[in-house]
């Protein structure tokens, strides 16, 4: 082979190696912008399923500094405005629906544990965790990523994402480490204050100008048969939107048609869940249901629509048939809508 010939194919080797390295350099820049700055690696989930949100990293503000006021002189709240009450070390919060919508994590103090309190608009759910991860206490922001239309929300210190629903980061170098949940319950403000009159809720004077009159997620609604985004399951054993009460003890999972729960009326439905006796009951008054177990301590549960729950736990079962008028049975037959 001449010089010449030896020359040239050294050069093309070097200029494909060049275009090579320049399009796997523009792919990881890519796949990096396309997931808000993050980097998906130790993936718990498949990186196809994860959706932007719309807002960017942090469009959506987190609170790291909650204004409160006593729950017994507000004027900004009305008795039938939902809340998610956390009772925690002594210490009673109400945090208002319609302001975590626009912030969907707060990161607050009960005595001296931090808790993030957080809301998940498009699939209606709320959940509390204890901060601590490894002996170490992390801050969480909002990443504008959703899994199955499920809020994924971030830590300051590594920038791991994690799932609400599954209480679990599932990127990044914190993935397959899990949060403590703390019972946290939706209810009706008046209901909430009725039962604990010492309360503080949480203030409209969070630092930013939004509309919190105004519900973003009216068209993602209960009366909606809209989803977002797409999920990765989807069980026709119910409406997408109807609403559930989610009970996990140690992997067994069951779900409570609030419905059905309705119909019940003040009497607890008693039920076995993984060998332990759940009491289940529905306040129509206060328009939530939560759980308890034989010595009466608040379970964490999740209040969601059955879409959400059931393609978060597919192997999930349902507990009990609901009233006539629901007209269940017609939906296990068709299949649901």
């Amino acid at each position: 082979m001449s010089t010449i010939i030896r020359i040239s194919t050294v050069v093309s080797l070097i200029v494909l190696s060049a275009f090579g390295l320049m399009a796997q350099t523009q792919k990881t820049e890519e796949v990096y912008c396309a997931y808000n700055g993050f980097e998906m690696v130790n993936l718990e989930i498949p990186l196809t399923e994860v959706f932007q949100g719309g807002p960017g990293k942090d469009g959506i503000p987190s609170l790291e500094i909650p204004r409160f006021a006593n729950g017994e002189k507000v004027d900004f709240i009305t008795d039938d405005e939902m809340v998610i009450g956390v009772t925690m070390n002594g210490v009673t919060k109400a945090y208002p629906v319609r302001i975590m919508n626009y912030h969907e994590v707060i990161n607050d103090m009960f005595g001296d544990e931090q808790v993030a309190v957080t809301f998940s608009p498009l699939t209606a759910s709320a959940a509390a965790f204890s901060s601590g991860v490894d002996g170490e206490t992390r801050t969480f922001s909002v990443s504008g990523l959703l899994y199955n239309n499920n809020l994924l929300f971030y830590d300051w210190e590594t920038e791991s994402l994690w799932s609400q629903m599954m209480g679990q980061a599932v990127s990044g170098s914190s993935s397959g480490k899990s949060l403590t949940q703390v019972p946290a319950q939706v209810c009706t403000w008046g209901a909430w204050r009725a039962k604990h009159p010492e309360t503080r809720v949480l203030s409209p004077r969070t630092g930013y100008k939004r509309q919190y009159d105004m519900d973003p997620y009216a068209m993602f609604g209960p009366e909606s048969r809209r989803l977002m985004f797409p999920i990765n399951f989807r069980d026709k054993k119910l409406p997408l939107k109807e609403q559930v009460l989610g009970v996990n003890i140690n992997g067994q999972t069951r779900a409570y048609p609030l419905a059905l729960l309705a119909s019940n009326g003040s009497e607890p439905v008693i039920d076995e869940v993984n060998g332990q006796t759940v009491f289940i009951t529905y306040d129509n008054v206060a328009k939530t249901a939560w759980a308890a177990n034989e010595a009466g301590d608040i379970l964490p549960t999740f209040t969601t629509y059955w879409f959400a729950w059931s393609a978060f736990h597919p192997e999930t079962d349902i507990y009990g048939v609901m009233p006539e008028k629901y007209n269940l049975a017609m939906q296990f037959l068709t299949g649901g809508r």
